[in-house]
């Protein structure tokens, strides 16, 4: 329970912005050619609910926090 996010208990986080893909249309679909990290600093976000987690606590704590969360 503690690695899951706190609001709704999805297992998945994504990152933004410091990432992107650059894509190529295949037959079917579009498929990753290479990812590229930019040097922005990235925030982290729960997949599911989009609740912003506070990494540093997270990390010191290791449950995942709610960036705000008392």
């Amino acid at each position: 329970m503690k690695h899951k996010c706190p609001n709704c208990n999805s297992k998945e986080f994504v990152t933004q912005p410091n990432r992107y893909d650059i894509l190529k249309l295949g037959d079917e679909k579009f498929d990753i050619v290479k990812s590229q990290f930019t040097e922005d600093k990235y925030k982290i976000f729960c997949r599911e609910c989009g609740s912003e987690i506070d990494e540093k606590t997270s990390v010191k704590n290791n449950k995942v926090i709610l960036k705000g969360a008392k």
